[in-house]
């Protein structure tokens, strides 16, 4: 997901796309990872993100990992969860990888971009951020 300004961007199996408060996308979210991304257009970014609430998850894609290919990650009629925050990125005027040679984006294309990441995290009680325990 991405989350600016407190509002969070997502595409997932169980909600479809969607737009909601930071603290609504969190709930059942068991580890997670920052990665740090300078947007120059976060304006652009919010607004398209806002516009793709209530639009269809992409099952095709997601299930077809790693053995088909899915819909071109450019038809903006659904997405799955990588392709969703790819194009809020791109839509603020950052792309991450080239979007034509890229025709599918998945979660680890998108985690070995180079940006600052945290560490693994689980979140805690009472809004506070630890390491999962080893």
């Amino acid at each position: 997901m991405s989350i600016i300004r407190g509002r969070a961007y997502e595409a997932s199996m169980s909600h479809g796309c969607r737009a909601v408060d930071e603290a609504v996308a969190m709930q059942g979210v068991a580890y997670y990872q920052d990665m740090y991304v300078p947007v120059p257009d976060i304006d652009a970014a919010i607004e398209f993100g806002e516009r793709q609430h209530g639009k269809d998850y992409d099952f095709p894609g997601a299930f077809g990992l790693p053995f088909l290919q899915s819909e071109n990650w450019q038809d903006e009629s659904k997405w799955w969860c990588s392709e969703l925050n790819f194009a809020q990125i791109g839509a603020g005027g950052l792309w991450l990888l080239d979007p034509d040679e890229k025709t599918r984006v998945t979660p680890n294309d998108l985690r070995q971009c180079n940006y600052p990441k945290s560490p693994i995290l689980k979140p805690a009680s009472a809004g506070f951020f630890t390491t999962p325990q080893q």
